[in-house]
């Protein structure tokens, strides 16, 4: 035991060891006079943790929590968890017990359901490992591998047993329509992955086709009828699920009549009935109820999917009969898709009736605990408890009369000067009756002053909330003692929860102490997760005022330390200087400086370059439009119309293009591109206009 940890483990371990063996001598015995089996008792690391805490956070059995725990103090506490976990006919240790069995077990539904089928996969791997290293092909390994395919299937699906005969023949007679036995040289070709996903979705298409024969009436062998099955299962257990809370809400009824009859009689008629023993017993019934309420929400639950599932199954055997209705071969991508919905809405069903059973298995858990303890109550006491009788819980009123209340309550307090304590109600909160509150919604206050009596708040008095969380009281009178003294009433609810541990979890205390899921799910039981010591941290609030205005304000105030250091070096600087008593505060801070020019930079640029393949400009000139009549001809080949004159006249466009060299541009009379003769350039040149006819090779154009 070389550090407080490993003390620890060995505590627990020690006690589950111990406990155990007295509770299986405790079975022996009775079983052996009783000729009845009595059903095992287990006992968990977590239960056995969870009593270790108890037991040590407990001040009445004197253990230091922050000292190491000697041997002799390693040994008392070994044998008072022992002691805790044997004893019978104790209503706090059957609350214990259903707490961590509950906790631990309700919340894991769908870990179990993944257990359940990791387990059947597991025993389907050993067939699957013989059908996957299959390698030889042969017409006699081929009949013994399509054998083993078969039962593959069946064990897979779990529809049916492998081993009656009629199941076997419909579960061949569908493979060999979907995977007939000679693919199954292609079949040993293909790599192991390849196998495996093959085999299971070959398993989906049969299991959809056998079902999918049971709905036609032509097959089905061995395939039970879930449907029904899970109906059955769910009437029953929703049946015994209202019995059970009809009785615990008598229960609770009778014990918190008797506990108000006793506390407000003067001379109470209780016998031999223990007060404690009576308020212990109203946290049993209260938690079973509280469980019992959680598996009535999962009943409701399953049967909204159980209503889903028997839709969608019988919308799909009805498009699959409209599919094959009257036809010889349909297309595979129409049926194959179809069958497998089938086949896994059936594992569905599986699924759900595996839940119900489990459920049903804690209902069966719970009740055990609750048949292990006696109440002894006399007729009597029930008599004169009649009168105290009341609702197990406040009916919801009208939201008017909660605000009506709550305002009541709030200029209560304001009147007697209390502060820090805040009335919430639904006129100022949305969401009011889903509001998280503490304590599980347990009065604190009835708890403090009655010895751990478990009452319920009254929402309809308004919530009070105290340091940012929410609590809930039974009376008005209730909330005024709180807001006076609002710490006590906390502390007490801790102390409480020290010497009694069904309160823990009744009351929701998990920041306080660990909770059970946390023990379960711990891989090391430390002192910090075991004791459930919380870090020291204390809540702080600050206010600020905002845009807050100086009556004086320093207008050379600097809050900036280098700023200040700056002037100082400026003055220090000042004050050596040989003329400081001629400078004035506008020119003691100049000083000389340098600039430096920089030259333009000379820059060159690029200006286009006449060259001889730049285009000329064409230039025209149209002659004959003022004298018409005076014109002349050019040549001898002019007609006799270009020599008249009148109104019917014509004039001469000149074409007077001039190349970039000066001289005329190389183009003739007839055409784009062809050179002019040198007497011709002459006459272009000096101007002369020469009228189109004759071949000239001037071009011009008559109108």
């Amino acid at each position: 035991m070389s550090s407080s940890d490993e003390v620890i483990r060995y505590i627990i371990r020690e006690t589950v060891s111990r406990a155990s063996a007295v509770l299986k001598a405790r079975r022996d015995a009775a079983s052996s006079e009783s000729q009845d089996a009595a059903s095992p008792v287990i006992v968990t690391e977590t239960l056995a943790a969870f009593l270790v805490r108890a037991i040590v956070l407990d001040p009445r059995n004197d253990f230091r929590t922050d000292k190491e725990l000697g041997r002799d103090e390693v040994d008392r506490l070994i044998q008072l968890c022992v002691d805790r976990i044997t004893v019978k006919n104790t209503p706090v240790m059957e609350t214990v017990k259903m707490q961590v069995y509950f906790d631990t077990n309700f919340p894991a539904q769908a870990d179990f359901l993944h257990k359940e089928k990791q387990s059947h996969i597991n025993a389907c791997a050993p067939l699957l490992r013989d059908i996957c290293e299959v390698k030889v092909k042969a017409i006699a390994v081929y009949e013994a591998l399509y054998r083993k395919i078969v039962s593959y299937l069946l064990l897979r699906s779990h529809v049916g047993g492998p081993t009656d005969m009629r199941v076997v023949r419909e579960a061949t007679a569908g493979l060999e329509s979907v995977f007939p036995q000679s693919e199954l040289s292609t079949f040993i070709s293909l790599s192991r992955q390849e196998k495996e996903a093959q085999l299971n979705g070959l398993a989906q298409l049969v299991t959809g086709i056998r079902l999918f024969n049971k709905q036609l009436g032509k097959g089905g062998e061995g395939v039970d009828d879930l449907p029904e099955l899970c109906a059955r299962e769910l009437a029953k257990l929703s049946e015994n699920l209202k019995t059970l809370t009809k009785e615990t809400e008598d229960l609770i009824q009778l014990y918190t009549a008797i506990a108000d009859y006793a506390d407000n009689a003067p001379n109470p008629h209780l016998g031999e009935l223990s007060l404690s023993r009576l308020r212990s017993a109203l946290v049993f019934r209260r938690e079973f109820l509280i469980y019992l309420d959680a598996l009535q929400e999962q009943t409701v639950r399953s049967q909204t999917t159980l209503s889903t599932l028997t839709a969608r199954f019988n919308e799909t055997v009805r498009d699959l009969k409209v599919t094959c209705r009257a036809k010889t071969a349909v297309p595979v991508d129409q049926v194959y898709p179809q069958f497998i919905l089938l086949a896994n809405l059936w594992q569905s069903y599986m699924d759900e009736l595996f839940l119900l059973a489990f459920r049903q298995g804690a209902v069966s858990t719970i009740q055990k605990h609750a048949r292990a303890f006696q109440m002894d109550i006399s007729p009597t006491t029930v008599q004169l408890s009649l009168p105290f009788r009341s609702e197990i819980e406040k009916p919801i009123l009208p939201e008017s009369f909660v605000i009506s209340k709550a305002t009541e309550l709030m200029v209560a307090l304001a009147v007697k000067g209390i502060k820090g304590i805040e009335i919430i109600h639904p006129g100022n909160t949305t969401q009011y009756y889903r509001l998280p509150v503490e304590y599980g919604g347990f009065c604190a206050h009835t708890l403090i002053k009655r010895d751990g009596l478990v009452v319920p708040g009254d929402k309809n008095l308004g919530l009070v909330r105290y340091r940012d969380k929410l609590y809930a009281f039974s009376s008005e009178e209730a909330v005024r003692e709180f807001a006076k003294l609002p710490e006590r009433y906390v502390d007490g609810v801790l102390e409480a929860a020290k010497r009694s541990p069904d309160l823990v979890q009744m009351l929701h205390l998990y920041p306080y102490f660990p909770t059970v899921e946390a023990l379960e799910h711990a891989k090391s039981f430390t002192r910090q997760r075991l004791l459930g010591h919380m870090q020291l941290v204390t809540e702080v609030g600050t206010q600020v005022d905002t845009h807050i205005v100086d009556a004086f304000i320093d207008p050379k105030y600097e809050w900036n330390e280098w700023e200040l250091r700056r002037r100082a070096l400026m003055l220090v600087n000042l004050r050596k200087k040989q003329t400081h008593s001629s400078q004035t505060s506008g020119s003691h801070f100049r000083r000389e400086n340098e600039t430096q020019h920089y030259s333009p930079k000379p820059n060159h640029s690029q200006t286009m370059r006449t060259s001889a393949t730049t285009t000329p400009r064409t230039t025209t000139f149209m002659t004959g439009l003022r004298h018409p009549s005076q014109r002349t001809g050019a040549g001898g080949g002019g007609s006799e119309e270009n020599n008249t004159g009148g109104s019917g006249g014509r004039f001469s466009v000149v074409d007077l293009t001039v190349d970039v060299d000066g001289l005329p541009a190389p183009y003739g009379g007839g055409g784009f591109g062809s050179r002019m003769t040198a007497e011709k350039a002459a006459l272009a040149g000096a101007g002369r206009v020469i009228r189109a006819g004759g071949g000239s090779s001037v071009n011009e154009r008559t109108y």
